[in-house]
């Protein structure tokens, strides 16, 4: 591959980072792990809300 080329690959890494990140935040359930440590889950309609207020996903 051209070193020319390689900014289409660095764009595909960070736009499919960026997805996961986002995908991670939404679909994100409560977890209850070792010893009984709980993380609770992130309120659904509240993150879309604060990505839609930013413009980071189309309303």
């Amino acid at each position: 591959i051209p070193w020319g080329r390689m900014d289409d690959f660095y764009t595909a890494v960070v736009q499919a980072t960026e997805e996961a990140v986002l995908n991670a935040l939404i679909a994100n359930k409560e977890m209850v792990g070792r010893d009984g440590n709980r993380s609770p889950a992130l309120p659904h309609a509240k993150v879309v809300a604060a990505l839609k207020s930013r413009g980071v996903i189309a309303t």
